[in-house]
């Protein structure tokens, strides 16, 4: 045998392990990352920390290069039943889960899923943990299959809450750029929780020990040169080259150590396979025939199939007698490294390579060997038909296991392999590819697998597979954002259902182009395919899709301004819906006939449909369409007013997991916009950002719009004009690319306002334009008094005072029937700016104490500041003109004396009970008087409140 290397120049890397293992004793368990070059030692370090330890040590054996799905982490829940057979305790929840990857525990279960298996195996690492702290240890994981990978990546976070380190050793060298483990480690580092362990080449004394070691003796200055030259430093190449050398009696003793035989004209090897040639010299014929055998098997091989084909186990007995490869455990040979295999491999001539790869396949095939396993034999062995049979058979098992990813590189390689064989077989492997590759968060890989079988199937003529390729390829372009490819791709797909004889199909798939044009405001082109739809909807007696186009026009065309026939074919498509029994339908029609009423202006009207939708969502279980709704009413909300009810319905649509995303965004978007109004940039600033991310992902381009107004409010509160600037150019460029009107005009008028007070004319100018264009379609009033308000600062910009107060009292006339407060309170402020400018003193102060009182009520605290300084400006003293308390007011927050007074006594930590008795009040007062201030503070908790309370200084010292 050969003898057990010693840890030489590892000091500091074992105390990092120590360190870990004693976390993960005391309960807070981590991932480590060991990682070198092949040869430098990974191994050795991690082996020696685990001798020293009293926590249950378990490792799994290095995959080979085609591994299993989750192949190490089963190896190491194997070895823990070995130990402790009840140790995964069952039948449970997650227990029969782990039947997936143990079949030996029993049947699986009829249904699962990638993250309920996740899941399971988390569970079976707790019980394994729960009886002892735990070490486990994956070697050599640029091997591992892209499913324990992933896990791994998991695991990184359940870990700190559990006793169990997991520490996984891979080499850096010819790590490839698209290698699972390079997403993984990016995945750690983004979380903060990468913790990498780079193993370096031993320097020259340690070089020179380690040799010693080996060679029981020390070694001469020159033969210590030599070997640290040849070897870089790297340990197992030390070894090999010095046992090598003694093996061949290259070696004598001198007064300075063993040195080389200087009668010895071989050269000392340069390479691991010269030593591995140089230590098999003198080895029988039996040996060298086992040993090219082994080599083909792999770094580990079982003993009876390499004996079975090398003729005999007289020469395997040789080879572990001579130490070139050893018995790692009962019926398992395997060489000391993979350098090693890897240098007689090389070795091995190709004709006698390719006999052998053939043999193990024959007989690994019969034994319910890992598929991937025999299809890598069957491929090197030149027999392609049965490697790719081979890989297709394993892609299924694969899938069956969850392992999306490494499914879609089996099929991939198994398309690679193709022949001339079944034409329709290649694209059913191809959709396959498409569905893991999709499964797996490879979009770029299933565009193009979906791209291919679509195509293949037309040049089959077979339309019918060719459309619902293309279906699937618009899904993957969807996940992507590439909306323009989406679309193209489902009009392709329509087009082909209808070809073929589906008219159903080809109206669902325009109806979902329609759809997606409507929330990104394209509304011309919508109407031409809703009427295509119609007709190919009444061809196929589909009345759910005619409703839902009725709904769908009748949106459109209430946006585009035709208020009277929008409502009329949306009320049309919810009766037909209701009248059916579609309750999935009625109930997204319902929310197109909220959206229709609000954009006709019908405020009342539109708030009450969108609750009603809302209920009937819940009611039917359609529980994320109805926070849709809500969603819907929170803009609706805000421009009305109610903003603390904005709030807290916004709040429960970001809280549900079953928020779907353009309810996210819209929900987000209104939060953030409150915020920014009432003077909370940070708070504002992250809800924003994330809003207009993802409604750029979904091309929800009022939301963009509502985005990037609300993000200009907050630059400007923090004193940055240009930034503010960027987002209000950023505002109109995206408007310019859309038909939306409604929910444009507040954001575009508060942009004029914005430029014309900087005096950036031609940007006002522009602002003004677009109102224009959007009141010469849309003839309410909200319409008009926005274009009204655009004008009357472009006509102050121009110093045409009088002119533009009658422009801005003309909008404020326009809006009088219309629940716009904040909308209301701007203009006032900029009417009273134009008429002081005007010389008229009286009226300007009336509109700046209006504007004052409006945004007070609502907590815009910006806006009333700004009045506040217009009044100062005319010589008006806040506390006279609107009322000393309200000014006061401001200053605390918009909190009462009262209210101030509570929440002091509550930053004290005192109780109601405590703060009734001190201030002679009754326990119900103080708990009335605590909601007011949460909800003028826009918190949910006291704790937050104070924090919130003292960020604005309005507590006091």
């Amino acid at each position: 045998m050969h003898p057990r290397r010693p840890l030489i120049g590892r000091e500091d890397e074992q105390a990092v392990l120590d360190r870990a293992i004693d976390a993960a004793r005391d309960g807070c368990g981590s991932l480590v990352l060991v990682t070198g070059e092949a040869g430098v030692g990974k191994t050795a370090l991690v082996k020696a920390a685990l001798a020293e330890t009293d926590l249950l040590a378990l490792a799994s054996a290095p995959p080979h290069v085609d591994a299993e799905p989750y192949g190490p982490i089963v190896a190491v829940l194997r070895a823990f039943l070995h130990d402790a057979p009840d140790g995964l305790p069952g039948p449970g929840p997650l227990s029969i889960h782990l039947n997936i990857l143990l079949p030996e525990r029993g049947p699986p279960p009829e249904r699962s899923d990638a993250p309920t298996l996740l899941e399971a195996v988390r569970w079976g690492m707790e019980q394994m943990a729960a009886r002892r702290p735990a070490v486990v240890f994956l070697d050599d994981l640029q091997w591992a299959d892209a499913a324990t990978i992933d896990l791994l990546s998991a695991a990184a976070t359940w870990l700190e809450q559990l006793p169990l380190l997991m520490i996984g050793a891979y080499r850096a060298d010819g790590l490839p750029r698209d290698h699972p483990l390079r997403r993984l480690r990016l995945d750690l580092r983004r979380a903060g929780r990468a913790r990498e362990l780079s193993i370096k080449p031993l320097d020259q004394a340690g070089s020179s020990r380690l040799a010693a070691c080996a060679l029981g003796q020390r070694v001469s200055p020159h033969l210590q040169s030599i070997l640290h030259d040849r070897t870089q430093g790297l340990p197992f190449f030390i070894e090999e080259v010095a046992m090598a050398l003694a093996a061949s009696g290259r070696l004598r003793e001198t007064p300075a150590g063993l040195a080389l035989d200087q009668r010895d004209p071989l050269p000392v090897p340069e390479s691991v396979r010269d030593t591995m040639l140089l230590r098999t010299q003198g080895l029988s014929r039996d040996a060298l025939q086992a040993l090219q055998v082994a080599a083909v098997a792999g770094v580990r091989f079982d003993l009876d199939l390499v004996a079975d084909l090398a003729g005999g186990d007289g020469g395997l007995d040789e080879l572990i007698e001579r130490g070139i490869v050893i018995e790692a455990e009962r019926g398992v040979g395997a060489f000391r490294h993979a350098l090693a295999r890897d240098a007689i491999y090389a070795d091995v001539p190709w004709g006698r390579r390719r006999a052998l790869h053939r043999g193990l396949a024959e007989r690994l095939e019969p034994r319910g060997a890992p598929l991937g396993l025999v299809a890598e034999h069957w491929g090197a062995a030149q027999e392609t038909e049965r490697a790719r049979r081979a890989l297709v058979a394993a892609v299924e098992a694969f899938c069956a296991l969850h392992a999306y990813r490494d499914a879609a590189r089996a099929a991939g390689r198994a398309l690679a392999l193709w022949t001339e064989s079944s034409a329709a077989d290649r694209l059913g492997l191809l959709e396959r590819l498409g569905h893991c590759a999709e499964l797996s968060g490879e979009p770029a890989e299933a565009v193009q697998a979906w791209r291919q079988a679509a195509a293949g199937w037309r040049d089959l003529g077979d339309l019918r597979r060719a459309a619902t390729a293309e279906r699937r390829l618009a899904t993957v372009h969807e996940m992507q954002g590439a909306w323009d490819q989406s679309l193209a791709a489902r009009l392709s797909a329509a087009d082909a259902f209808s070809a073929s004889g589906l008219p159903g199909d080809a109206a669902a798939e325009r109806l979902s182009v329609v759809a997606h044009l409507r929330s990104a405001a394209s509304l011309t082109a919508a109407l031409p395919l809703l009427e295509i739809v119609h007709r190919e909807a009444d061809e196929a007696g589909r009345l759910d899709l005619k409703a839902r186009a009725m709904g769908l026009e009748g949106s459109v065309r209430a946006k585009s301004g035709q208020h009277e026939a929008g409502l009329a074919l949306v009320r049309e498509g919810l009766s037909l819906a209701l009248e059916r029994d579609l309750p999935g339908l009625a109930a997204e029609v319902y929310q197109h006939l909220g959206d229709a009423l609000e954009q006709a202006g019908q405020y009342g009207q539109a708030r009450e449909t969108y609750l009603t939708a809302a209920e009937f969502c819940r009611a039917r279980g359609e529980s994320g369409l109805a926070h849709v709704c809500m969603a819907c009413m929170s803009v609706l909300l805000r421009q009305i007013g109610e903003w603390d009810r904005t709030l807290r319905v916004c709040r429960d649509v970001l809280a549900s997991d079953e928020s779907p995303a353009p309810a996210r965004s819209v929900a987000g978007a209104m939060l953030g916009s409150i915020y920014a109004f009432r003077g909370d940039g940070p708070r504002a600033r992250p809800l924003l950002l994330q809003s207009a991310t993802l409604a750029h992902l979904i091309e929800l381009a009022a939301i963009e719009i509502q985005d990037a107004w609300g993000l200009a409010f907050v630059e400007q509160l923090a004193g940055d004009d240009d930034a503010a600037a960027g987002h209000c150019r950023a505002l109109l460029e995206r408007w310019e690319r859309t038909e939306e009107r409604h929910y444009a005009i507040s954001s575009l008028r508060w942009s004029a306002t914005f430029f014309a007070v900087r005096g950036a004319a031609a940007e006002a100018r522009a602002c003004a334009s677009a109102l224009s264009r959007i009141a010469a379609e849309n003839t309410h009033g909200e319409a008009l008094a926005g274009l009204a308000h655009a004008l009357g600062e472009t006509l102050l910009l121009e110093g045409e005072a009088e002119q533009s107060a009658r422009q801005f009292e003309h909008a404020l006339a326009l809006l009088r029937d219309t629940p716009l407060p904040f909308d209301v309170a701007q203009t006032h402020l900029r009417a009273g700016a134009a008429l002081g400018a005007a010389g008229q003193h009286q009226r300007a102060v009336e509109h700046l104490t209006d504007a004052y009182r409006m945004a007070r009520k609502l907590g815009a605290r910006p806006l009333a500041a700004q009045a506040t300084q217009e009044l100062a400006a005319l010589g008006e003293s806040p506390e006279r003109r609107p009322g000393r308390g309200m000014a006061s007011g401001l200053e605390r927050g918009g909190l009462s004396h009262r209210e101030l007074e509570v929440l002091r006594h509550i930053a004290l930590g005192r109780t109601d009970r405590d703060i009734a008795r001190l201030l002679f009040l009754s326990p119900r007062t103080v708990e009335r008087h605590v909601g007011n201030v949460l909800a003028k503070l826009n918190c949910r908790s006291r704790a937050e409140a104070v924090r919130r309370a003292s960020e604005l200084g309005v507590l006091g010292d």
